[in-house]
Order: structure tokens, then sequence, then C-alpha cells
């Protein structure tokens, strides 16, 4: 009898688990701003940086770019070389405007007088999140660690703009995250 009842309850939750629906999301990747927290050193100072995190969805599952991903759409050269955007934008009379951010270059010969200045970029590459090019819906959290210290312009505050884009260069939605001191202090 024993056996009977066992046999009826695995047979009850193969049903259940049969009848599930997979998830169906969009094939455009979407996301969700999840939060931003300041890292600091083991001395309780604050290291310049900070881990942005937030959730994806993306309906074929084909989010992320392998190593050998480097001949067009995804070459060094080309637009979709990065498959996570991020844009700086900085607090200007109340406003958050996109800025570039520059860092110095400094002269290798000692008799160059001019110092120019490089863009820094935020954007990244990040690896595929499946293996299998079967398409299959995925959800998950992803985390970004990024300088959030300007060392031209300290004590600023800044927001930074996220977007993913899938292999397809489907591109997801806009999320900013909430206004970043770059210089906090541990109190805060």
């Amino acid at each position: 009898m024993k056996k009977l009842i066992l046999v009826g309850l695995l047979f009850l939750v193969m049903a259940v688990i049969s009848c599930q629906k997979p998830e169906d999301y969009p094939i455009e990747p979407k996301i969700e701003y999840q939060g931003f927290t300041y890292l600091f050193n083991a001395d309780s100072t604050f290291s310049g940086e900070g881990v942005v995190s937030f959730s994806y969805t993306d309906g074929d599952g084909d989010l992320g770019l392998d190593d050998t991903d480097t001949i067009s759409p995804f070459g060094f050269t080309d637009a979709h070389y990065y498959n996570l955007v991020i844009d700086y934008l900085k607090c200007v009379n109340g406003e958050f405007v996109k800025t570039p951010l520059l860092s110095p270059h400094v002269p290798s010969h000692p008799a160059d007088t001019l110092v120019l200045f490089d863009t820094v970029t935020f954007n990244a590459r990040f690896k595929r999140l499946r293996d299998n090019e079967e398409p299959k819906a995925i959800s998950g959290t992803m985390e970004y660690k990024l300088t959030v210290q300007n060392p031209l312009s300290p004590n600023d505050t800044v927001k930074f703009e996220i977007r993913i884009l899938d292999r397809a260069l489907h591109e997801s939605n806009a999320i900013q995250t909430d206004p970043i001191f770059t210089n906090p202090t541990i109190n805060e």
C-alpha cells in the first residue's frame, strides 16, 4: 500500500511539473535597476569604486559574447563591440547630463609639454550566459564593478545610464542608477 501511495505521489509531482508553463519574455533584453553599493577598503576608506546591480530577461537567451566574437559586428572598431553600454551622467545645475569622462595622458617624452586627454569608457563585454544556441528564455541578475570617483572633478553627484545588447543586436531599455556621490563617507 505504501508503494502505491508513493508511486501515486510521484506521478502527481511529475504532472504538476510538466504543466508548468515556461517563462515567456520578448526577444529584446529587458533590464531593471536593482541598486548600487559603494566599495570601501579594509581601513574603511572609499575605494573609488562601486557595484551596480540589475536584473535582466531575454526571450531567446542570446545574451553575452565569446572571446572569439571579434569580427563584424563585434569587432574592436565596431559599434557593437561592447554588449554592456554605460554612459556617465554628471549633475550640472540640478540636471543630469551625459558627460565624457576624461583622464590625462602624460606625454612619453620629457620635451613634450602638451598633455592630452583620453576618454574613459565604462562599457564592457560580458560572457555568454548560456552555452546552448537553442533559443530559451533566461532571467537573472548582473553585477558590474565600476569606478565612480573622477580625479579631475571630485565631489560630484553622478548617475550611470545602462543598457545591454544581445547577439542579434537587440538593445534593451535604458536604466539609470540612483544619484551617486563620488566622494562618500563611511557614515552615508
